[in-house]
């Protein structure tokens, strides 16, 4: 009877990475959040067992509270994982604005919408309500979803972005340099030096295409199939997994060039 009540909400745990204090103070409170929620669902297991065992009204009773304590948990908990994506949105500073605002926008969406919900909790009188309710939130599952792996997306592909630009930035003044000083190396080294530098551009190449699907695919997470959203959000892993090695590679490049130029021939 209670078993619709008992729905969990997984995320794809986006955790931070070069976080400031604003973002790590969120997730450390998600993290408390996480293990009250653990604890409320415990006790409602516990409460379903025995409500189904002994059937009393008092079983019934409690059964009752420990799922208006579940549910209205288990909306706290998303609310303070929204609450850090949007700490770590402010924080981005190589995310273009009108993309941030959308993505604040999709999460703002939600959080209205998760305490509304916990504002339903108060209303709930009978065990047949709280499954009410709580099929409100299952049938929300898959735009939250959407939500929440979209901005997900949104804040990698941001982070690519700061470390593409050291990348360029680093290219660009070691391709100065042998611009520069060129007439100190033998023709054989310049020849040598320039496909070192071919090389480090051809893979920056290759990240730039991999950011492009990577922008491509992540428009497939408004899709209403959560299936479709999941089979997406998965390919973006791989997508991101092989931008970062790219730029891993071409910045290994960018080393051994940076110190053959120290030496003549």
């Amino acid at each position: 009877m209670l078993k619709k009540a008992c729905i969990l909400v997984f995320f794809l745990f986006f955790t931070p990475s070069l976080a400031q204090a604003s973002s790590l103070s969120a997730y450390q409170e998600y993290l408390q959040e996480f293990n009250v929620y653990r604890t409320a669902l415990n006790d409602f297991k516990v409460a379903r067992s025995e409500y189904i065992k002994f059937n009393t009204l008092t079983s019934q009773q409690t059964a009752l509270e420990k799922t208006k304590t579940m549910l209205a948990q288990r909306s706290q908990l998303i609310l303070s994982y929204l609450q850090f994506l949007n700490e770590k949105l402010n924080e981005s500073t190589y995310m273009d604005p009108s993309t941030k605002t959308l993505y604040q926008t999709l999460i703002g969406n939600e959080v209205a919408f998760l305490k509304n919900h916990i504002g339903l909790m108060g209303s709930i009188g009978s065990l047949q309500d709280a499954e009410g309710v709580s099929q409100q939130l299952s049938s929300h599952y898959t735009l939250l979803q959407s939500s929440v792996y979209q901005t997900i997306v949104g804040l990698k592909l941001a982070e690519l972005m700061e470390i593409d630009s050291s990348y360029f930035d680093l290219f660009k003044k070691c391709y100065a340099l042998i611009q520069n000083y060129k007439s100190l190396y033998s023709p054989e080294k310049q020849n040598t030096m320039e496909r070192w530098l071919l090389q480090i551009q051809n893979k920056r190449d290759l990240f730039k295409q991999k950011t492009d699907e990577i922008t491509k695919e992540n428009t497939k997470l408004k899709s209403s199939s959560l299936s479709e959203i999941t089979a997406s959000s998965q390919n973006i892993q791989k997508l991101i997994s092989e931008a970062r090695q790219y730029l891993s590679e071409g910045t290994s490049y960018l080393q051994e060039l940076t110190v053959s130029m120290q030496y003549g021939d």
